[in-house]
Parts: C-alpha cells; sequence; structure tokens
C-alpha cells in the first residue's frame, strides 16, 4: 500500500495538521469579522448623538479599540481550539487522504453546521444578542435550548457513524484511538472552560453581617406583599422570619449616593455624595463608613456587585475583599450599547475569557449576554472567603432590575410575556421608547399602557433573577452553620418609578432619581433577620431611612460610632416604643433632565457630556467635573416628608415652588394640597429649610411659600391641566411678587 493510501498517512503530516488549524482560525475570523461589523453598528448609532469634544470622542475610541482587540484575540484563541477538534473529526471522517475539494467540503459542512446550531442555542438563550434576526422572539419563545443539544448529540452520532463505516474495515483499533483523543480533548477543552464553582463556607465564631441589597428593588414588587406574580419566593422565605419595615425610604435614589447615605448613617447634605460618580477626592467621604468602623473592631469585611458603571467601591471605604466588575470607561462607555461579539458569549464567557476581555466578567451592564448564576457563583464564593475569618461583615449589591433590563431564558419567558410583539420585548422600554403618558392621550396612552406592562413584567422577572440570588446565599448559609451566628439584612437602595396614568412628569421608561414624585422610587425594601429568630413576623409601618441602617448595625453589635450621625437605630421601633412623632424623611435629585421638571426649572449650563464629566487617565474612571457639580447641586429638586404629608421643592431659575402631597391618598403626587394646608406646608418647610441652608439656598420665610409658589404655577399648563381634571385647589390670585431670585449662586464645591 502507498504511503499516500495508507490510513491515516495524510494525518500524521504537519501541513495537514495546520491547514486544518489555519481554517479552525479563518472560520472564526468571519465570525469576529462578522459580529466586528453588527457591534460597529450599534455603536455608531448609540454613540452618533452624543455632543462632547474631540479629546473625549478619542478616549471613547479607545476604548473601544481597545475591547475589540481583546475580542479579536478572544476569537483567534477560539479558532485555534476549534481548528484541533476539527482535524479529529475529519480524521474520523476520512481514513484516506481525501482530495481537496472533499476536505474543505467535509470541513465547511462542520463548520456551517456547529455554527447554525451554535446561533440556534445562543438565540434561545441571549435573545438579545441577535437582532439582525427577523424571526428571533418566535424563535426564542418556541424552541427550547435541549432541542439545540439533542441537534448536536445526533450530530456527532452522526460523525460517529460515518467514520465506523469508513474505519470498520480498515483500522477498527484505530478509530477507537481518533474517539478517545476527540473525547479527551473535548473534555478537557469543557473542564478548561467551566465557569467558576463556588467554595463552600465554613461556620466561625463571631456575630456576622449579611447585607443583601437588591438595586431598584420596590417591595410592592414582592409576592410577599401582595403581587400575585410569584416573583420571590426566597425573600418571601427570609421576610417571614424577618422584622419588616415597611415604610423606608431612600433619601436619593442612585446608587452611590445611597450607599453612601447606607454605610455612613448621614443625609447626602452631611457626607457630600450627591449623585454618582464623584470626583477622586470626594469619592470616600469624610464620615466614617460601617466597613471602616467594623474592620476597626476585628470583622473581615467585603464587598460585592455586579454593576460598577455608576457605583464601585474601592479599598479606603473599608472593604478589604472588594469582587466587582472592571471600573473603567470600557464598562461606562461601551456596556450600555454592548458589542455583538456572539461567538465570545458561546465558548469564553468565562475565566478563561476574562482574562481577554475583563470587563465582561461578572457584569450585569452587558445586559445581553449576563448570566446571573456566574454572579451568584462568585459572590457566593465571597461568602466563603470571609467565612474563613473569626466574624466578618459581607454587603452584597444585585443590580439585575437595574437598566438595561435585557432578560435571558429563562426569565423572559415568565409572567405572561410570549406572544408581546413590541420594541421592549426583552428588555425596559427606557432603552429606546419615548412616551408623553396620560388619561387624555388616547390612543398614545392605550400604546403607552401596553408598553409599560411589558416593562412591569420584566421588572418582575428581574425581581426572580435577584431572587436566586438570595435563594443561593441563604442555602450558603444554613449548609455552612453560620444561617445561626449571622444577622441578614435585605433592603433595597432605592425602588423604580413604573409607569400610571396621569403621572406628574413625561414618561420616558422605568426611572429612579430624577424627580421626588411618587414613592416607587423612594419607598425600599428593609427587613432585619435576626440569628436566634427573636422578632420574626413583626411589622414596622413607622417611617425609617437609609440614614438609620449603620446606626442599627452598630447599636446591634454593641459599637460605638466614631462621629456623630444622623441617624438612629430602628430597635426601639421594632419592640413597639413610641418616639412621639414619626421621623422627618429628606429626599432629593440626582442628575435629571427635562422632561422632569416643572416650567421654569432651574437648567444645567453644560448639555456637552464632557463638559460634565472627564476620564481620569490615570485610574481610567469617569467623574463628576468640580465646575458642573454646583451647578447639579443648585438645580437639584428636594423633598421633606413626615407623617403623610410630603412637601417638593422645586428649584426654579426666578422665585420659588413648593407642592404638597397627601402620600396616602394620592401615593403618585398628582393633586397639589398647598392651597388647602398652608399651616402643613409651614411645618414641613421649617424642616425642609435646613438642608436648603446647607446648599447656599436662602427662601423667603415659610410663611409666604405658598403664595409665592402661585406665579410659578400658574403659568405651568400642564400642571393646571392635571389639577383641573382631578379636582385639586389651583393658586389663587398672587398677593407678594416674587423676588428676582429666592436661591443663592450655585454652592462651591
Amino acid at each position: 500500500m502507498s504511503e499516500q493510501h495508507r490510513p491515516g498517512a495524510w494525518r500524521t503530516g504537519v501541513i495537514g495538521q495546520l491547514r486544518t488549524i489555519l481554517f479552525g482560525v479563518l472560520w472564526f475570523t468571519i465570525l469576529f469579522a462578522w459580529d466586528a461589523a453588527d457591534s460597529w453598528f450599534y455603536l455608531r448609532r448609540a454613540t452618533s448623538r452624543i455632543k462632547t469634544d474631540e479629546t473625549t470622542v478619542e478616549q471613547l475610541k479607545g476604548a473601544v479599540l481597545e475591547y475589540v482587540t481583546g475580542a479579536g484575540a478572544a476569537y483567534i484563541l477560539m479558532g485555534l481550539m476549534a481548528g484541533v477538534m476539527l482535524h479529529i473529526v475529519l480524521n474520523i471522517l476520512h481514513p484516506r487522504r481525501p482530495s481537496w475539494s472533499s476536505w474543505l467540503l467535509t470541513a465547511g459542512s462542520i463548520a456551517a453546521i456547529s455554527t447554525v446550531l451554535g446561533l440556534a442555542r445562543q438565540i434561545i438563550t441571549f435573545p438579545t444578542l441577535h437582532g439582525w434576526f427577523p424571526w428571533r422572539r418566535h424563535w426564542a419563545e418556541f424552541a427550547e435550548p435541549w432541542w439545540v443539544d439533542i441537534a448536536w448529540a445526533a450530530a456527532t452520532l452522526i460523525v460517529l457513524m460515518l467514520g465506523w463505516r469508513r474505519w470498520a474495515s480498515i483500522a477498527p483499533r484505530r478509530f477507537v484511538s481518533l474517539v478517545a483523543a476527540g473525547a479527551i480533548y473535548g473534555g478537557s477543552v469543557a473542564v478548561l472552560l467551566q465557569p467558576l464553582e463556588a467554595d463552600e463556607a465554613v461556620d466561625n465564631e463571631g456575630l456576622n453581617v449579611v447585607l443583601l441589597g437588591v438595586d431598584a428593588l420596590r417591595p410592592d414588587r414582592l409576592s410577599h406583599f401582595g403581587n400575585p406574580r410569584k416573583t420571590s419566593p426566597n425573600m418571601d422565605a427570609v421576610l417571614a422570619e424577618s422584622v419588616i419595615f415597611t415604610q423606608a425610604f431612600s433619601q436619593i435614589s442612585r446608587t452611590y449616593p445611597a450607599w453612601t447615605t447606607t454605610m455612613t448613617g448621614s443625609w447626602p447634605t452631611t457626607h457630600g455624595i450627591r449623585d454618582n460618580l464623584p470626583t477622586a477626592d470626594r469619592l470616600v467621604p469624610k464620615q466614617a463608613l460601617l466597613p471602616m468602623v467594623l474592620q476597626s473592631e476585628g470583622y473581615a469585611t467585603g464587598f460585592a456587585t455586579d454593576d460598577s458603571r455608576f457605583s464601585y467601591m474601592v479599598p479606603d471605604t473599608g472593604f478589604q475583599m472588594i469582587r466587582q466588575p472592571t471600573v473603567g470607561l470600557q464598562n461606562f462607555a461601551i456596556s450600555v450599547n454592548e458589542p455583538r461579539f456572539r461567538a465570545f458569549h458561546g465558548f469564553l464567557h468565562n475565566r478563561v475569557g476574562f482574562g481577554l476581555l475583563p470587563v465582561q466578567a461578572y457584569n450585569q451592564s452587558f445586559g445581553a449576554s449576563y448570566r446571573p448564576g456566574q454572579f451568584v457563583e462568585w459572590a457566593v464564593d465571597g461568602l466563603a472567603e470571609l467565612s474563613r475569618a473569626d466574624q466578618f461583615f459581607y454587603a452584597i449589591h444585585s443590580c439585575v432590575l437595574h437598566v438595561p433590563g435585557d432578560r435571558v431564558y429563562p426569565w423572559y419567558r415568565m409572567f405572561d410575556q410570549v406572544g408581546y410583539k413590541g420594541a421592549n420585548r426583552f428588555r425596559y422600554s427606557a432603552s429606546g421608547s419615548s412616551l408623553v403618558v396620560n388619561e387624555v392621550d388616547n390612543a398614545k396612552g392605550k400604546r403607552a399602557k401596553r408598553i409599560a406592562e411589558q416593562d412591569l413584567k420584566i421588572y418582575d422577572s428581574g425581581i426572580r433573577m435577584a431572587d436566586d440570588l438570595v435563594g443561593e446565599v441563604v442555602d450558603e448559609l444554613k449548609a455552612s452553620g453560620l444561617w445561626d451566628n449571622t444577622i441578614l439584612i435585605l433592603f433595597s437602595d432605592h425602588g423604580e418609578e413604573i409607569w400610571a396614568p396621569d403621572l406628574p412628569y413625561k414618561w420616558w421608561g422605568p426611572n429612579h432619581g430624577f424627580h421626588v414624585y411618587g414613592e416607587g422610587h423612594t419607598n425600599i425594601a428593609f427587613s432585619i433577620r435576626f440569628p436566634d429568630g427573636k422578632h420574626a413576623g413583626t411589622v414596622v409601618d413607622d417611617p425609617v431611612r437609609l440614614i438609620d441602617l449603620a446606626p442599627t448595625i452598630a447599636d446591634l453589635l454593641g459599637i460605638q460610632w466614631p462621629n456623630p450621625v444622623d441617624g438612629e437605630t430602628v430597635m426601639p421601633l421594632v419592640r413597639g416604643e413610641d418616639e412621639g412623632a414619626p421621623r422627618p424623611v429628606y429626599m432629593e435629585t440626582g442628575l435629571s433632565e427635562p422632561r422632569y421638571w416643572v416650567h421654569g426649572h432651574k437648567r444645567y449650563p453644560f448639555k456637552r457630556v464632557s463638559k460634565r464629566y472627564k476620564l481620569d487617565p490615570e485610574s481610567d474612571q469617569v467623574h463628576i467635573r468640580t465646575k458642573f457639580l454646583p451647578h447639579l447641586i443648585a438645580a437639584k429638586d428636594r423633598a421633606m416628608q413626615i407623617g403623610k404629608w410630603k412637601l417638593i421643592w422645586h428649584s426654579l431659575k426666578q422665585g420659588i415652588r413648593v407642592d404638597l402631597y397627601d402620600r396616602e391618598s394620592d401615593p403618585y403626587n398628582r393633586i397639589d394640597r398647598a392651597e388647602d394646608h398652608p399651616d402643613i406646608v409651614e411645618e414641613l418647610g421649617r424642616a425642609l429649610t435646613p438642608f436648603l441652608a446647607i446648599d447656599g439656598i436662602s427662601p423667603p420665610p415659610v410663611e409666604e411659600w405658598v403664595e409665592r409658589s402661585r406665579p410659578a404655577k400658574r403659568k405651568d399648563t400642564r400642571f393646571r391641566k392635571r389639577m383641573e381634571r382631578l379636582g385639586g385647589t389651583l393658586p389663587a390670585a398672587a398677593i407678594l411678587d416674587p423676588p428676582e431670585t429666592s436661591e443663592a449662586s450655585p454652592p462651591k464645591p
């Protein structure tokens, strides 16, 4: 038998092996070119309207180029791995050296079938990545991932059958060795690409504290509080063993300032973090933070989150272990316009791939490809690491409810989402829908209602995603024995506003922190589960604040706080003690937009993003510009809430305007009651005035607030129409002429 036709001879040549591996690289180069072209389209479309300077544009280009370069390296690696497997498969199918055309046909067919099957499965599991496919919704709703798995198994079986038929009469042992080589290689690659599996936690001697935070969680959407959808079985189980605070409120519905408020026990006006992305010198406030205090008391401290775009921790905050996505311009600018490198997410969305694209690791801001189960493992692994200490404090922050809100399999099928045909089928309408909604918009209002109902289903399915994290953490605490010596606090930093008819602002999808209307984004989840089950089932309806959380933990652990705080421990309320009067709740907005403002509102002087924020090239972190911060603070709307009443202060260009709302009868804040209850305006105004003074605002006497608000209200057509529809008392004729301005210059940073 000639060397050319001896079974397996062609396989031993270096050229034959190299040819197949190069074909694998070519295969994935083609996939990379397709994905890169699609990604360029998304990035171009999403960033074309950004108003910024050339320097910022170049920085953005650099971040994109770095990301694409990492993706390119990943595709080369995938091509090499695929080429090796392809070489083994071709050996199985061709005992003798095939002709060039036969080899190319076989290799091309394998690559094509593998690509189609990979896409077919990924469209089911990650549909948002596949906007190119016209029947995406139909396939995602109809098919199951295991169907594709069966097709893979069938294709593998066909290859083996064909190979056996060709090898059986020539060299059956050689066939077995080739199959074994393929199995060993495939198994080795599978192990290499296996995602992180959490280590097991161990019991310790101390009294531990676990703070489970779910970003944007509205307590009223938990099934425990009456949501007919089964959104939260694991949270419900925790709540059944906990003290529940039904009237807990955030001071600012933005993540980093809310967490800073939680960790310091201080108002935002005290600790100075007034919005996300503070400048580097303000990132850590002067006040002591809870992890700092606990670390000084011998606690190991840790923090884990799956979103670090707008809020992240640094070691100076007191956290010794920090697990969070890579902080930087890539994360901040690219994630919301997520590139479509689909093959990467099919093969390398794991520790190997994260080495090439670190920003993708455990990062829900890349929502189209996010795998919540991987973050759960990472967070539980952090629990295992901290449990080696005698006592620990662990803060976990899940952001799956946050925009962009992409839903992956199986969550996008929950709660009757199947069959919905709108643009927000798989993610929130905030990603592109603009609707001015109220009851008199007729057709537009009906369309908005359908969109908003789908947003709510997406939101509720996100709660179920977060609920899985809670369940895994609780299971690990129980399995390790830590459940019996750990205080578990379940809370949210803020809630989320969802659509309702006749809102006092222009609707633009789910939102938080842009205004202080309503309670959807200010009322938060807050419960405490004690190790011995003490106070289980207790419900506290008195108002509490985020500023009360740190003093409460200090109280429970018997720790003296090193500096004065604004908050108070909630334990007197838990014990049923009468405090005499409800605790005042101060709230303020973060960076906002005109659609949320009343007529005559202050505007920001800087429209370009580059004039508001800057990139620190050394740290690769985005910060608010120092020159913009005073204007952001000056334009904040503020609210003071005491008992059933809420007073809202609108920051106007000229004059003043305050609204008064009855929270019990009007939770959406549609009907202004200031004209009916000027005495309440004065009472809440006196409580609000110190906060205004801190920001350099000098209002007129509170006795004049109702009168001085009338001119601005009369000019607000939207306000007047809403009041007329709903039967509110319109402003009477003005008695006092408004001054040119009732506010001081913006406070200096």
